[in-house]
């Protein structure tokens, strides 16, 4: 069985130490040598240097000289092999990076869960890197998983399928979770999986076929989203309505990289609360558009008039640049959704 180098030297710098305690209490006994003169007597002979040392003691000196430079010098060359092991297969730099990972899953809260590095998930990936938001990839693919390392993501190399990854994961501290691989019945497994280990968390689940989409939602999908479907949708725009479909895609361009559409929760005792659209000025005061109203029964409400009222626990659906939606949120001490 091939045994890893970190195995090989934590076993090897265990001997050695162990050897080296005995050689000094041995050479103390047995020739009554001081402490240094010991622990000199150690360091000479396991390296074998001797510094022509005469062999004048008696014959259990001399037996027990022999063993301590065999069985030291062998577990010298035991660990000594471990580190060039490691040197020759790179293990010391990704076994550093593997434990850096684990350290920073361990500090993520409120994460966000990205299973597959594929296509969605990559962009997503750099989405939330844009949002500053804390997130962590799942990928199988080792190449994908390198490619997602190399973008400076946290990430597992694991199987999404199996709980144990997404325990490792923190699933049961993660806002939302994200399945995204290239099977529709992964998408499914996944799903089922993580609702129950989580009940709480939100799951947005992609899906090819329209039964799988089904499929998704008995399983506790929050949100299920058709690739083709959504393409298609886009496709479609850009035929009937090419002006606003070139506007919305082009929010992603490097023109458009500070513009954001959020969503703010009023809470209860907010300066804003019962105060309607018009009075609260958050057009002329914060440079933002209220794009929409989510009331607290959950119901939509678009291009709200201005004589709305807002209300505690509703949400708000905002556009404008990044810095104005965050000073527009602090000001009002509003509660980013699913924070």
């Amino acid at each position: 069985m091939d045994i890893h180098p970190f195995v090989r030297i934590r076993r090897g710098a265990i001997s050695l130490v162990a050897i080296a305690i005995l050689s000094v209490l041995g050479f103390r006994v047995l020739a009554g040598y001081g402490w240094v003169e010991s622990v000199w007597m150690m360091v000479i002979t396991i390296s074998t240097v001797g510094y022509a040392e005469q062999s004048d003691q008696g014959t259990l000196f001399q037996l027990f000289s022999i063993l301590v430079i065999l069985v030291g010098t062998t577990a010298a060359a035991y660990t000594f092999t471990g580190f060039v092991q490691l040197a020759l297969q790179g293990e010391l730099d990704r076994e550093f990076g593997r434990r850096r990972m684990k350290k920073e899953i361990a500090k993520l809260k409120q994460h966000t869960i990205v299973c597959g590095f594929g296509g969605s998930g990559r962009i997503l990936a750099q989405y939330l890197e844009k949002r500053n938001d804390n997130f962590l990839i799942i990928e199988q693919d080792p190449l994908a998983f390198q490619q997602a390392v190399e973008y400076g993501y946290t990430g597992i190399l694991a199987d999404a399928n199996d709980d144990e990854t997404l325990v490792k994961a923190s699933v049961t501290d993660a806002k939302a979770i994200v399945i995204a691989l290239g099977s529709d019945a992964a998408n499914v497994f996944v799903t089922l999986s993580a609702r129950n280990l989580c009940p709480n968390v939100r799951i947005v689940a992609q899906a090819e076929q329209e039964s799988t989409a089904k499929k998704l939602w008995q399983a506790g999908a929050n949100e299920v989203v058709m690739g083709h479907q959504m393409v298609a949708q886009y496709m479609s725009r850009l035929i009937t309505r090419p002006v606003a479909a070139r506007f919305f895609s082009s929010l992603n361009s490097p023109e458009f990289q500070d513009l954001m559409l959020d969503e703010l929760i009023i809470p209860k005792g907010s300066a804003l609360e019962n105060q309607s659209i018009a009075q609260s000025r958050i057009r002329d005061q914060h440079q933002l558009l209220v794009v929409a109203i989510r009331d607290d029964e959950d119901r939509l409400h678009f291009n709200p008039p201005g004589h709305r009222k807002l209300q505690a626990n509703e949400t708000l659906v905002v556009m404008g640049n990044q810095d104005d939606v965050e000073a527009f949120q602090e000001t009002y001490q509003l509660v980013e959704v699913n924070t």
